[in-house]
């Protein structure tokens, strides 16, 4: 979180200005220009620190992408096994009464006046 305040010291009436805020984070906010001075890098060593900077950026970007991704994946997932119980336990009984009629009508059947002899 950054609080930037801005204060204009004009007197009487100020005419509308226009005000330019360029903030920079991350890798952009380094100034590899002062690191090369500092630790007497040469221009291709700082070169590889900023582009090795910034692999290590996309790397942290990916990783924290990821994390909303699996769970909005887990939020899904859920009511789609649930849904699938439910249309199971919906069908099995059609499936049962259907098998009950097949099976009951492949036995061979008695004569009434058989059963009761």
């Amino acid at each position: 979180m950054f609080e930037v305040c801005f204060e204009s010291n004009g007197t009487g009436r100020i005419p509308d200005q226009l005000v330019i805020l360029d903030m920079k984070h991350g890798v952009e906010a380094k100034n590899y220009k002062e690191m090369a001075k500092v630790e007497k890098l040469r221009p291709l060593e700082v070169e590889l620190r900023r582009l090795e900077d910034l692999s290590g950026s996309i790397v942290n970007d990916f990783a924290y992408m990821k994390k909303p991704e699996e769970e909005m994946c887990d939020t899904n997932e859920s009511p789609n096994t649930e849904s699938c119980t439910s249309a199971l336990f919906t069908v099995l009984p059609y499936w049962t009464s259907t098998w009950q009629v097949f099976f009951a009508s492949s036995r061979p059947r008695k004569k009434l006046s058989e059963t009761w002899k």
